[in-house]
């Protein structure tokens, strides 16, 4: 352990790895001991155990036992993160990490693509734009990582994420913009998700889908174009009505 001028000790880097590698001990005790040791150490240096973990995660499932402990440390450590000390360039890399990992796997909701996603979700809270990115690069086409990436979507949505950006976007349109537009990107964005959603989750075989769906699209009425919410309405009513 080094000591930090203020007295207080903060773990040296070798110990942080042997922590990182009990992760993947058979114990399940010394796992659950491990990771809990990990995350009192992310509230003091998230970057040294990000560092570590990110340092063994290289060689994917293959190589660690544990990758679902792993993620689940590394997402509380991203957390953790002062803003002041999110780097993107390193975001994005850890994102890499967890994406990289799902699409090479045809397997769904496992223990550690939950905990990926999770992972993916705490760098959103920091860098909503850098995890969007990353997962679109994945929705398209036939991957087989798809349906991985659609449930980060709504793990992301969840956090109240999408919900209080719309909100803001909205109160700033009402109490700022009255006789402005938004800007053209913006509109452009919004006006995409607002048919993708109409388009495609609307018409869901699973009623909480489609109710979630319909609760989404509300949210969005206000932001929408007005031509683009006329020409929405011989679709959106009736699938308000069929709820």
């Amino acid at each position: 352990m080094a000591s930090s001028s203020s007295g207080s000790t903060v773990p040296a880097s070798e110990a942080v790895q042997v922590l990182v590698s009990l992760l993947a001990d058979e114990s399940t005790i010394v796992r659950d001991a491990s990771r809990a040791s990990l995350e009192d150490i992310s509230a003091l240096n998230p970057l040294l155990v990000l560092d570590c973990c990110a340092a063994v995660s290289r060689g994917g499932r293959r190589r660690f036992g544990n990758m679902a402990g792993l993620f689940k440390v590394m997402a509380f450590a991203v957390r953790a993160l002062d803003k002041g000390d999110a780097d993107v360039a390193f975001m994005s890399k850890l994102a890499k990490i967890a994406t990289a990992e799902m699409i090479s796997s045809k397997e769904l909701n496992a223990d550690w693509q939950r905990a990926a996603s999770e992972l993916l979700v705490a760098i959103g809270s920091h860098f909503p734009d850098l995890m969007m990115e990353e997962i679109f690069i994945h929705v398209s086409g036939s991957s087989s990582a798809l349906p991985a990436m659609v449930q980060i979507l709504a793990d992301f949505a969840s956090a109240d994420a999408f919900k209080c950006w719309c909100q803001a976007i909205s109160q700033y349109n009402t109490e700022f913009l009255s006789h402005e537009v938004l800007d053209a990107d913006v509109m452009s964005f919004l006006n995409s998700a607002f048919e993708l959603l109409l388009r495609l989750w609307a018409t869901s075989r699973d009623l909480k889908v489609r109710l979630s769906t319909v609760e989404a699209l509300g949210q969005m009425v206000s932001l929408i174009t007005r031509p683009q919410l006329k020409a929405a309405l011989p679709r959106l009513v009736p699938t308000i009505l069929e709820l």
